[in-house]
């Protein structure tokens, strides 16, 4: 019943990295039709906040970079195998993400600029990587149900 599930949140995980760098490709695609190409995607969130390009950048950013250091901050702790996998999957994929978004930003000459949603990310992140310090018994729980939070969070995110 662990494996099926585990499978099941290593599945929805590993698709959202894809729809936030398939996101991020569409708006760099969009990016080329627009004059100045640095304001041109605004999108909505829950605070009626406009975001611009880089202001989305910098969201995609601290999402990965929080995959990243949370993934780390576990890994030496996790006991099961399948947890450890996934901590080191999640450390592969967001660095890959990471990079490729580093150096499409590089391409359209993006600045990465903060906004309430990316403050809002970090802080979430730097909770769970202050829990994770903590933890010591269940920490394989802890960290597969923070990932599970995480990641909805961001697909929330990404559906508005």
């Amino acid at each position: 019943m662990k494996a099926i599930l585990t499978k099941k949140i290593i599945s929805c995980i590993a698709i959202s990295g894809v729809l936030s760098f398939s996101a991020f490709e569409i708006m760099a695609a969009n990016q080329q039709t627009i004059n100045d190409g640095k304001n041109h995607s605004k999108i909505l969130n829950e605070n009626h906040e406009n975001l611009t390009d880089s202001q989305i950048f910098k969201i995609l950013s601290t999402a990965n970079n929080g995959e990243i250091k949370q993934a780390k901050t576990a890994l030496p702790k996790l006991k099961m195998d399948e947890a450890k996998k996934y901590a080191e999957m999640m450390i592969k994929e967001h660095s890959a993400n990471e990079k490729n978004a580093q150096a499409l930003a590089s391409r359209l000459q993006l600045i990465s600029q903060t906004s309430n949603l990316s403050k809002s990310l970090q802080n979430d992140s730097d909770k769970i990587v202050s829990k994770l310090n903590q933890i010591t018994s269940d920490t394989d729980k802890n960290y597969m149900m923070s990932q599970v939070k995480v990641h909805r969070k961001v697909l929330t995110i990404i559906d508005k």
